[in-house]
This record gives structure tokens, C-alpha cells and sequence, in this order.
């Protein structure tokens, strides 16, 4: 009896067809993951959140989504602000810039700005602002819980 559910046991566990693990190993890098690298998407992802400015502390940037509030002491002084990633500050009073490749963020305000995007990561960003020597530097907010 003990060899009747031996062998039927083995029978079905070699009956049932599984997938080595090679091969979804080799499946898995074969699949294309749709994911944009873009340099722009990246920069749009990285800006995301609060941002406060180190020399002055009270003042903060909030980028959510392609839109920028500007606050001060916990007031909002401008809001909603539209910005774009460019590659120059075209459309602004500073249109001689050099062109690099996603490095200027200009905003759709009344009266357009251009900033330099000098450094971007996840913890920091600084900024040129075309007609002033000192950059702006800002560090990313944590959200406390």
C-alpha cells in the first residue's frame, strides 16, 4: 500500500508542470519595463515636495506636480505657478543664455523667471538665478510623522 501512494505521489509531482527557476530568471530580463528615464521626467520626479532655502530658512518652494508655490514663514506668497523644464531661458527677459539640455526651469507667471538647475538630488538643490552672483540653495524638507 505504502508503494501505491509512493509511486502516485512521485507521478504527480513530476506530472505537474513547473517553470525552472532559469527560465523566469531569463523571462524577467527579457520583459521590457516601460519606464521614462528621460532626463526631464527625472527632474520633474526629483523636484517633487518642500523645499527650504538655507540662507533663509523661513522661505520654502513646494513643487507639486508642474506647479510651484513660494512661501515665506508659512504664508504663501505667490502660488501655483507654473514651470517648465527647458533647455534655455527662451521666452523670459534673460532669452541669451546658453542652451544646455534640461537645465533651466522657467516659470508661466506674469513675469517669466529663469533659474540654472546647478545641482538636483534627491536631498539638494541649488539654483543660479540669471542676474545675481549668489546661488540659491535649498535642501529637501523631511515630512515629519
Amino acid at each position: 500500500m505504502k508503494l501505491i501512494y509512493l509511486t502516485l505521489f512521485t507521478v504527480l509531482l513530476y506530472s505537474c508542470k513547473q517553470t525552472p527557476l532559469k527560465e523566469v530568471i531569463k523571462k524577467q530580463q527579457t520583459e521590457k519595463i516601460t519606464v521614462d528615464t528621460t532626463s526631464s521626467a527625472s527632474i520633474y520626479s526629483n523636484l517633487q515636495g518642500t523645499w527650504v532655502n538655507i540662507q533663509s530658512p523661513a522661505s520654502t518652494l513646494t513643487f507639486e506636480n508642474k506647479t510651484v508655490v513660494n512661501s515665506y514663514d508659512g504664508v504663501v506668497v505667490k502660488k501655483d505657478i507654473g514651470y517648465s523644464i527647458q533647455d534655455s531661458c527662451a521666452g523670459t527677459n534673460f532669452k541669451n543664455t546658453p542652451i544646455e539640455k534640461d537645465k533651466y526651469i522657467v516659470t508661466s507667471s506674469a513675469t517669466a523667471e529663469c533659474y540654472y538647475i546647478v545641482k538636483l538630488d534627491k536631498e539638494n538643490l541649488i539654483l543660479g538665478f540669471w542676474g545675481v552672483e549668489k546661488p540659491l540653495i535649498f535642501k529637501k524638507k523631511i515630512e515629519e510623522l
